[in-house]
């Protein structure tokens, strides 16, 4: 994928590695996915880790047509099946363009999620890309596996500075 709306000029891009990896399902229903961005010196890890639904996953993929549709289909084939792995390539002149664009895409940001568990009251947190009002279960360390529906705001701590 090659980000040049985003380039300056002069600023070569680097390639950066987006590994995905289906997380294990729950009640018969697909986990949600992680990703990790990497490329940097010897390949280590740029990012910290945070999953999507599908419906984000997709939007990214398909977002500047950067993949290719048999591209998108490999990507959602390795991914069909728990704990499927996968990596996708994308070109950007900075880490930061491409954190900014994974974790910021309008519509399914990347933002914290908690929810208390109806069994053992634990608050569980995590950070979720996904659309408001679509929802994805989780499970709690007590066994106990929850519908939560991606909120319709953003905690303070992580709305966008005007």
């Amino acid at each position: 994928m090659d980000h040049a709306s985003e380039r300056n000029p002069g600023d070569a891009p680097r390639t950066f590695a987006i590994e995905l990896c289906r997380l294990p399902t729950m009640d018969d229903r697909p986990g949600l996915i992680s990703f990790l961005i990497g490329g940097g010196v010897a390949g280590r890890l740029e990012g910290k880790s945070a999953t999507l639904t599908d419906a984000a996953l997709r939007g990214r993929l398909a977002h500047f047509d950067a993949h290719s549709a048999n591209e998108i289909a490999a990507v959602r084939k390795a991914l069909a099946v728990e704990n499927g792995r996968t990596t996708v390539y994308e070109a950007w002149p900075a880490l930061d363009g491409c954190l900014r664009f994974w974790y910021g895409f309008v519509g399914s940001q990347i933002r914290p999620i908690e929810s208390a568990c109806e069994a053992c009251g634990k608050l569980n947190r995590g950070s979720v890309g996904g659309s408001v009002g679509e929802s994805f279960l989780r499970r709690c360390g007590c066994g106990r596996v929850s519908r939560i529906t991606v909120p319709n705001h953003m905690p303070l701590s992580s709305a966008p500075a005007r």
